[in-house]
């Protein structure tokens, strides 16, 4: 989210996995990396966190023992349970923080992980009239700060990253049914339960504010590019992927941060361009203009 990926987007295993992200029947074991960051401290790498998935702990690395292939904050556990989706962080004097990743551990070297602390997730279920799951709901977080959204994984799971605490709105729609529950979002995981699909009585809501958005479009004769990859970065973590429509433009749905957006056409040179939203409720426009290559 997961950051999230927001999305998104790949699937969550199991919700059942055990207390520090234990799971799995596979008596083997893998091999996680990743950085912890502070999410109250402008996402500043964490020194001396101790990080725990089943039982295995690895502490992260401060400044004195950081180096090139070394990174402030970076962690590596060998020997990780197959299986695990969650994972335990203890920062010396303060409670530990419970978070979520996806997909789940595999066999192994796993992708790195981008683990937050200080910021909410929210998880649950989105479920049809007869209890059954349902894929690729589009799933939303309403807070003050702005809409997070993700889409929901086969077995109907879902993980939405990046959560500011307080009170939130979560909805799923699919087709002409949808779902909304309350909840108070607190640091790490927090359940959302089952969201039981019911008929929208409003089957034409407004749109929800796209929060970062723009065009991209060719240098020589202010074509529009379509089809073409937006990358959403913070802290070089890639969160989130969309591609341009027919018109060449792109969006996103995020709360307030210092993001990085790169554009990657095929046929023209790639961009990246800074991208602080302040405030969700004055979305944010970047537009490319992309030399041909």
């Amino acid at each position: 989210m997961t950051r999230r990926n927001f999305l998104a987007l790949s699937a969550l295993a199991s919700l059942a996995a055990g207390c520090g992200g234990g799971g799995g029947s596979d008596s083997k074991a893998a091999l996680v990396k990743g950085i912890v960051y502070d999410s109250l401290q402008a996402d500043l790498p964490i020194e001396g966190a101790t990080v725990t998935i089943g039982g295995v702990s690895a502490v992260t690395t401060d400044r004195a023992q950081a180096s090139a292939t070394k990174q402030v904050g970076s962690f590596i556990i060998n020997g990780a349970p197959i299986g695990a989706t969650t994972v335990t962080v203890t920062v010396t004097g303060k409670p530990p923080q419970t978070i979520a990743f996806q997909p789940s551990i595999a066999s192994g070297t796993n992708p790195d992980l981008a683990l937050y602390l200080n910021i909410g997730q929210v998880r649950g279920r989105v479920l049809d009239e007869a209890g059954l799951p349902v894929k690729s709901a589009f799933v939303v977080v309403n807070t003050n700060q702005g809409s997070i959204s993700g889409f929901s994984n086969t077995d109907g799971s879902f993980l939405i990253d990046l959560v500011p605490e307080g009170n939130s709105e979560i909805s799923a729609g699919a087709g002409s049914k949808i779902a909304t529950k309350n909840l108070t979002v607190g640091f790490g995981i927090n359940e959302a339960g089952d969201l039981l699909l019911q008929p929208d009585p409003n089957p034409n809501p407004p749109a929800p504010l796209k929060t970062i958005s723009g065009k991209l479009t060719s240098a020589l004769d202010s074509s529009p590019i379509a089809g073409a990859p937006v990358f959403l970065l913070r802290e070089g973590i890639q969160l989130e992927t969309v591609n341009t429509d027919a018109a060449g433009d792109y969006f996103f749905i995020v709360p307030a941060g210092t993001y990085t957006l790169q554009a990657l056409p095929s046929g023209y040179i790639s961009d990246t361009k800074p991208a602080t939203l302040e405030n969700p409720n004055n979305p944010l426009t970047v537009n490319f203009s992309l030399t041909p290559r």
